[in-house]
């Protein structure tokens, strides 16, 4: 009786709900509590600095460390939680994360409502990670999630929004946009992009005036473009090696190739999938592209850090699910699980994680196996039909 109980409980949408309320008020609490909220005092203030004609770019030391690296559009966005009490706003910018994930999660078409409950576990640490740490991430791959449902559900219009609120938030949201090969209604995709693009980008014309927001502009190119370089410098942002292909391939094998040479390879591996044209009327040819698409984003970060991951933990979750359960597949979850997931908690020794595990980026590790696992999928596997996508014209 009790057994059946418990398997009724994770069988509902209210348990998913009800798992992430708690964990975003009691993170919120938490991160008040310890003043655990740097981050989200440099996204808090950033509207403050766009409506004062202050550079968002600079370092304001007096304030909050580290940059606010977002766009203008972001700092327009974040408005209502700079009005917000301190402690009030950590709780709600905690439960915003919470509500994007939950949104994407159950709304995944023709999975299970067990398997969204497995989806969230697998998920769940990273996914406090990252609130913990008032990130944005969480919310990024919910847009990405999110664009891809649209396409399946025939919301081309809505596709395109998610992917430029992502993108908005972190440019590289907008790698979901490729899905879009997929499905009919290319020119009506392309033309909602032009449109939500322009929409976004002038967004802080409400608060600013045009030459302020060109200039603002103009700082977040330089400042972008310099952080693309730290990889290869003594630049403040690259404490660590980056959590990425480039990090492993630096500390593994001593490969020194500049970055856009390896995330130019990594493209093309992605790209070559969209050959299978045929495949496409296959749903799980297309979750495993977006799978590898969300895990592409963070594995060619050349920036990459921890809390991140929960963008890739959450792309290896949605394959897990579609994959056949064999002994590769289980073993690559459970690599992930323990080098990705636990590696950076107290699970492991002090010594092991600060000796071995950081300098050696053994939290990227089964997440590129696991990407090169489904790009071979992707390339030489067997997909059966099962529903045919389709855009109303």
């Amino acid at each position: 009786m009790k057994k059946e109980l418990f398997a009724n409980l994770l069988s509902k949408k209210s348990t998913i709900a009800i798992i992430l309320l708690i964990a975003g008020i009691v993170v919120g609490i938490q991160t008040n509590a310890i003043h655990g909220y740097n981050n989200f005092l440099i996204f808090k203030t950033s509207n403050f600095h766009l409506i004062h004609w202050v550079n968002l770019y600079t370092w304001h030391k007096a304030e909050y460390m580290d940059q606010f690296l977002y766009s203008p559009a972001f700092a327009v966005l974040i408005a209502p939680f700079g009005a917000m009490p301190l402690w009030f706003g950590l709780i709600m910018w905690s439960l915003l994360s919470c509500f994007f994930l939950y949104i994407s999660l159950t709304l995944l078409p023709n999975i299970s409502i067990n398997k969204k409950v497995g989806i969230l576990f697998i998920t769940l640490i990273e996914f406090i990670t990252c609130i913990q740490n008032n990130q944005t991430n969480a919310i990024i791959v919910s847009c990405m999630v999110l664009a891809f449902i649209c396409f399946e559900n025939e919301r081309v219009f809505w596709a395109a929004f998610f992917i430029i609120l992502g993108s908005s938030i972190k440019v590289f949201g907008l790698a979901a946009a490729v899905l879009f090969f997929m499905y009919p209604g290319k020119g009506k995709f392309i033309l909602y992009m032009i449109f939500w693009g322009v929409v976004f980008t002038i967004l802080p014309l409400v608060l600013v005036p045009y030459k302020q927001l060109i200039w603002q502009y103009q700082n977040w190119w330089d400042e972008m473009t310099l952080i693309h370089k730290s990889e290869d410098t003594a630049n403040p942002h690259n404490y660590h090696p980056p959590l990425s292909v480039m990090g492993w391939l630096k500390t593994w094998y001593q490969v020194e190739i500049p970055g856009g040479y390896i995330q130019l390879a990594g493209i093309v591996m992605l790209m070559v999938s969209f050959i299978r044209t045929k495949a496409y009327s296959s749903q799980k040819f297309r979750y495993f592209l977006l799978s590898s698409i969300i895990i592409f984003t963070v594995i060619f970060n050349h920036i990459a850090e921890s809390p991140t991951f929960v963008i890739a933990v959450y792309g290896a979750a949605i394959w897990f699910v579609w994959e056949k359960h064999h002994l590769l597949s289980w073993a690559l979850l459970i690599l992930m699980i323990v080098f990705t997931v636990l590696s950076p908690t107290d699970i492991f020794p002090k010594d092991i994680r600060e000796n071995w595990v950081i300098p050696y980026v053994f939290k990227a590790i089964p997440c590129i196996l696991i990407w090169g696992f489904i790009q071979l999928r992707l390339w030489f596997g067997k997909f059966e039909v099962q529903s045919k996508p389709s855009l109303r014209a």
